[in-house]
């Protein structure tokens, strides 16, 4: 029994080869394009055109301007921010270290 089944899944296997063997040979084969054409095709460069010096200079200077105006303007907000008051006049900076200090007192 058990070699009559394999020599039928045998039978079987032999019987599809001609029709599997096409279709893999197929799949595997190289496409229309030769190596060289898929290198080319690969490789290609892509050329920009030249920027005019005129347009480059204008760039560079509006650049220029923009960061010295940022510059400015920090300076501006610099000048222009309010003095940062001294912690000890802070109220509840007061208030903590009293606290702290009567603690202190309580114990000893």
């Amino acid at each position: 029994m058990r070699t009559l089944s394999i020599t039928a899944v045998i039978g079987v296997c032999a019987a599809l080869m001609p029709v599997v063997a096409p279709a893999t040979v197929l799949a595997q084969s190289a496409s229309p394009e030769t190596e060289m054409q898929q290198e080319m095709r690969h490789r290609r460069v892509i050329v920009r055109p030249a920027v005019p010096p005129e347009q480059v200079e204008r760039d560079a200077e509006h650049a220029a301007a923009e960061i010295q105006r940022q510059r400015d303007d920090a300076a501006a907000r610099e000048l222009t921010r309010p003095t940062q008051r001294a912690p000890q006049v802070d109220q509840d900076l007061k208030g903590g270290i009293q606290t702290r200090n009567l603690n202190n007192a309580v114990r000893r």
